[in-house]
């Protein structure tokens, strides 16, 4: 495994790091099994927290935890919220600190907030100086020129955001002025939620000017698979490789919802695309794995209970689209919206009633919001 330094924190991280999206949807003691094997693999970054993954991390910092980097994120923007955050996770990952706390910084207005009197850098500036954790960082999904703005107040020592072969925004400003800065660059869907086959997105990314890259690792064959991946010398893509590279590119180049919600403002409904093509972990598994193996993947007890009354509420979403085009119309990247949409409609319905025959539809889903 070959490890970088994480720009200004000076803490070596392995090139392959873990997220706890997709853990955190497994039964514990697969989620453990995981963790502890990601380690003997040589894998020290450790990416939270979402549902009880800290918990399934718990036993492997028991044992290591000096040497592992472990980080956390907050959407909280007030230093009080912050501050609970970071004793939840202490709490629940059994540790003294957490090496890096991450903001989730949607837009300029969350940035605002988070720099204001009372607002979240106060917390973590605070919580730093306790010791509680060891550097400060941001997170986004969508709008690259918020971490910008970040970075440039001083205060960030590290950023995580969305770059793949696809997604290359990061190239033209965010990368060469992390750089300025020596911030360190964490990067979060590699593969695009799986569209993008290992063997071509982690070698292309592993030869750009990052640090780390963190795929949501949903199975152990998955680690295995993106270890083995990166196990190469030398680390530079051949002819060949660069060829598949762009093969896949246009090939993805508009299916793939770069999260910017811009469509949203023309949308009658007022829906999110993004939410409906792109960002949501158990269709993407379903989407990934076909219906036969989504049934049989060893879900944990909480995400069997709320399946079938998610996948209900999506579809009700779902159908409130007009099929106008409107989005199309307005969508920068050229993505086929209504034909994903007519999609989901198609495919919603018999999974639903797969999760009924299981017996899966116990309880209601947490509201969603569109």
């Amino acid at each position: 495994m070959q490890y970088r330094r994480l720009g200004r924190t000076g803490l070596q991280v392995s090139l392959l790091g873990v997220g706890g999206g997709y853990l955190a949807q497994l039964e514990r003691c697969v989620g453990e099994h995981i963790y502890q094997r990601a380690f003997e693999l040589g894998i020290n970054y450790f990416d939270g927290r979402y549902g009880d993954s800290s918990l399934k991390l718990r036993p492997l910092l028991k044992q290591h935890r000096e040497r592992c980097v472990v980080v956390s994120k907050t959407r909280e923007t007030g230093a009080i919220g912050f501050m609970r955050r970071v004793e939840e996770d202490l709490r629940d990952c059994g540790t003294d600190y957490l090496d890096g706390f991450f903001l989730r910084t949607y837009s300029l207005e969350m940035l605002h907030d988070h720099l204001s009197p009372g607002g979240a850098f106060e917390g973590a500036l605070k919580a730093r100086g306790q010791g509680k954790i060891r550097f400060i960082g941001m997170a986004t999904h969508g709008d690259l020129a918020v971490l910008e703005a970040g970075i440039k107040t001083g205060l960030v020592d590290a950023a995580i955001f969305p770059f793949n072969i696809v997604r290359r925004e990061a190239l033209q400003s965010l990368i060469p002025l992390a750089a300025q800065y020596d911030v360190g660059l964490i990067v979060m869907k590699p593969l695009s939620t799986g569209v993008i086959p290992a063997e071509i997105g982690l070698p292309w990314l592993a030869n750009q000017p990052i640090h780390t890259m963190v795929p949501g690792i949903s199975s152990l064959e998955q680690l295995e698979l993106d270890a083995r991946i990166l196990d190469r010398e030398p680390m530079t893509l051949d002819m060949v490789e660069e060829a598949a590279v762009e093969d896949w590119r246009i090939k993805l180049e508009h299916q793939v919802c770069r999260i910017c919600d811009d469509t949203v403002r023309c949308c009658p409904e007022n829906l999110s695309v993004s939410m409906l093509v792109h960002h949501d972990v158990w269709y993407n598994h379903y989407r990934n794995m076909g219906i036969d193996k989504f049934l049989t993947y060893p879900w944990a007890e909480g995400a069997r209970k709320t399946m079938e009354a998610h996948f209900r509420q999506r579809l009700a979403v779902l159908q409130r689209c007009t099929l106008c085009h409107k989005c199309e119309q307005r969508c920068p990247y050229g993505l086929p919206v209504v034909e994903m949409v007519e999609e989901m409609l198609q495919d919603h319905p018999p999974l639903i009633a797969a999760l009924e025959a299981r017996g899966w539809a116990q309880s209601e889903s947490e509201n969603w919001s569109m």
